[in-house]
């Protein structure tokens, strides 16, 4: 252990020499600035008047990444996309992607060079040899809250709203059924289907529980208790009524949901 702490240091220090050392072949490097986190970054189009990224939301960015020799090794470019799309502070990427977000406005264009552990680390990747400083050219292309979120996919499927609450739930009711809301403290059977709100299925089934006791998640709960029996909708809700910070599984952090439940 000591022996791998100490090759850590050591390159972490020639991570610092060979990125300043490409900085003297770059035309813009004597304007490069220092994080405190280790890496460097360049504004190659700055643009004062773009947003800010903040914890939670959905920031849009292309990216492409290359070894200090301009070797590609990594590309936003995958599966015909062009961008890509995190949620900001989720801490499911690269930590220069995590720390470079917050260093730049929409609409600006930014040069990172990252050392291995803001980058891929201290153990050889498919094409990403261990120990390796990465630049990164990364444009930002835009940031979403959750609620921006919500809203651009109720507009995309021309959805309309049935009800929505001060909490973010969006409920859009599928057919018509009078009677009493189930309310709190109710034994219900409900039918459900659950997605991203890019329509990827995380899963399916039949649900028993009771209303109102914390058996089911904010948002799912919270609907039940304002549909009928045998009433069908389709249910939208931001992950404070979700999974919140920490995500579950296939769902990342900061993940806004929709659900197609039934009450049996």
């Amino acid at each position: 252990m000591d022996s791998s702490s100490n090759q850590d240091e050591q390159k972490i220090i020639e991570n610092e020499a060979a990125i300043e050392a490409y900085l003297k072949t770059d035309s813009a490097g004597s304007t490069a600035v220092k994080d405190s986190s280790g890496l460097y970054y360049i504004k190659r189009v700055p643009n004062p008047a773009g947003e800010l990224a903040k914890r939670g939301d959905a920031a849009t960015i292309k990216y492409t990444g290359y070894l200090l020799n301009g070797t590609k090794v990594v590309s936003s470019t995958v599966d015909n996309k062009v961008d890509f799309t995190f949620p900001v502070q989720g801490y499911q990427y690269w930590g220069g992607i995590e720390v470079g977000i917050f260093l730049m406005r929409t609409g600006e264009k930014t040069t990172f060079l990252l050392p291995f552990y803001l980058a891929s680390g201290n153990v050889d990747k498919v094409n990403i040899p261990a120990y390796s400083p990465i630049r990164l050219e990364v444009e930002f292309i835009k940031t979403r809250t959750e609620i921006q979120q919500i809203d651009d996919f109720i507009t995309a499927k021309k959805f309309v709203v049935s009800e929505r609450t001060p909490e973010g739930l969006v409920i859009v009711r599928t057919n018509t059924v009078a009677g009493d809301t189930i309310g709190p403290g109710k034994s219900v059977s409900i039918k459900y289907t659950g997605k991203l709100l890019n329509d990827t299925k995380f899963d399916d089934g039949t649900y028993n529980f009771i209303t109102g006791n914390s058996n089911a998640i904010k948002g799912f709960d919270a609907a039940i208790r304002r549909m009928r029996k045998t009433e069908k909708a389709i249910i939208v809700f931001p992950s404070s009524l979700g999974y919140g910070k920490t995500g579950n599984g296939s769902i990342l952090p900061y993940s806004p949901l929709q659900f197609e439940v039934e009450v049996l």
